[in-house]
């Protein structure tokens, strides 16, 4: 079996046999295959799909590519190990506040996440911005920590799902990210590698997504839970959106401190309209994962505990204890509005530049490309180019006006942080485009603030 005939035939759409997908799955696993030949064939499965079969074959082969992970000493009666999984998108920040959350409320979660694809940031980068942080704990480790204090938070083990982390570095620098079937294998084979009872999906679409449309979010959501469902895994996916850049804040360290200010909220500033987006995808996702892990199968009970969690501080507790735990570093820090000293990671987020960006005219924001937000990002050094690049933690930005809000010429709409001038310019080049403003009545301002950002739930 050679791996150019491999390729050939799927250029020329016909199907693989299962003999084939495992061939070239271990063959670039073992490193028998190289770069250029696995680029041509990811280029020819996104350019003419795969069958369901092919699909789930190469699922189950980047699955069983390595070992897959024995969770059975962290297991409760009557409890499920449950994960969670986001697609991904531009100030995705929703794993790191979401896990503090569920874990202080007797969910134990043993995470692995990734590093930044294409355009959309990476929770394995958000980390290391804290410094210290140690993502590659061995998995034993990981385990033992979740058994101490129900939470970890890693990089994908080099011990499992092997052909995937691979294929992973590949598709982000070949123009393959966006494809449903390499998404969905992707996804399902990292998430039945790593030993959970139940899934749950968070399937983003919109200018920030790899999904674009609500069809595309669904089609790719269905695909997934009916591979896990064929594996025995109970799987579930919420659809989110990401019509515009999540939260506030879009950058490595500046995502992390909106995680620090989320999990630090008092009531008015959690129901207020200003984090509105994050607040109901953090509640419905947290909600869902406490129900599939048979702590609580009420979700208005769900709902009640997460405020609780947060408004009490537990769930940023918790929070502060899996930076402890994966050596982060800390400092004491007095919080004026709460009138007292406490923890605090250390951020590597020192930059040099700051640069306010104006509205050149008044009006509303009607929209804001997320798309453009994120590549603007990877231009100031704040994601990749090649798989290879160094990220800088402490670029991004700082949104001070969202889609839906009113704003005068000359009024601040984000501020970039950044550490170089020239690469100021190619990221302003994104920016510019990037936000419509245009003179609408109250109507259309108070729809575009006021839509749903639970757009589907997909069971089946």
């Amino acid at each position: 079996m050679r791996m150019y005939d491999i390729i050939e035939k799927k250029r020329d759409k016909h199907e693989l046999s299962k003999e084939e997908i495992e061939f070239f799955v271990n063959g670039y696993s073992k490193g028998e295959i190289p770069d250029y030949q696995m680029s041509a064939l990811l280029m020819a499965i996104y350019l003419n799909g795969m069958t369901a079969e092919e699909l789930k074959d190469l699922t189950f082969a980047m699955t069983n590519s390595a070992k897959v992970l024995d969770l059975s000493s962290i297991k409760v009666p009557g409890k499920y190990i449950v994960d969670k999984h986001s697609t991904g998108g531009v100030g995705d920040k929703v794993t790191l506040i979401v896990l503090p959350i569920v874990a202080s409320l007797g969910v134990g979660v043993c995470k692995m996440s990734g590093r930044g694809l294409g355009f959309t940031g990476g929770t394995v980068d958000k980390l290391e911005s804290i410094v210290g942080y140690n993502v590659n704990i061995p998995i034993n480790d990981a385990i033992d920590q979740v058994r101490d204090i129900g939470l970890c938070l890693i990089a994908q083990s080099s011990e499992i799902a092997i052909a995937d982390k691979k294929i992973y570095a590949l598709r982000d620098t070949t123009a393959t990210v966006e494809s449903i079937n390499l998404i969905a294998s992707s996804i399902m084979s990292k998430k039945l590698a790593s030993g959970v009872d139940r899934i749950l999906l968070d399937v983003t679409v919109g200018t920030g997504a790899f999904m674009k449309n609500l069809d595309d979010a669904r089609k790719l959501s269905k695909t997934m839970v009916d591979i896990g469902n064929l594996a025995g895994v109970q799987t579930k996916a919420v659809i989110t959106s990401m019509s515009e850049p999540l939260g506030r804040n879009v950058g490595n360290a500046l995502e992390i401190k909106e995680v620090i200010s989320f999990l630090l909220s008092d009531e008015e500033t959690l129901f207020s309209d200003e984090i509105r987006d994050l607040r109901e995808i953090i509640f419905e996702i947290s909600a869902q994962m406490i129900k599939m892990s048979g702590v609580c199968e009420d979700m208005d009970k769900n709902r009640e505990d997460i405020k609780e969690a947060i408004l009490s501080h537990k769930a940023y507790n918790k929070f502060i204890e899996l930076v402890k735990a994966q050596g982060g570093h800390i400092c004491s820090a007095y919080m004026d509005w709460l009138g007292t000293n406490m923890d605090m990671p250390v951020l590597n987020d020192k930059v040099r530049y700051l640069k306010e960006i104006h509205a050149q005219s008044s009006g509303a924001i009607i929209s804001i490309d997320s798309r453009r937000i994120g590549e603007a990002l990877v231009a100031l050094g704040g994601g990749r180019e090649r798989k290879e690049d160094n990220i800088d933690p402490a670029v991004g930005f700082e949104f001070a006006k969202k889609v839906g809000d009113k704003v005068e010429e000359g009024d601040t709409i984000l501020t970039v942080l950044y550490n170089d001038k020239a690469k100021f310019e190619d990221a302003y080049e994104y920016i510019e485009n990037a936000i419509f403003i245009d003179k609408v009545d109250d109507e259309v301002t108070a729809s575009l603030k006021n839509k749903p950002h639970i757009l589907d739930i997909i069971t089946e």
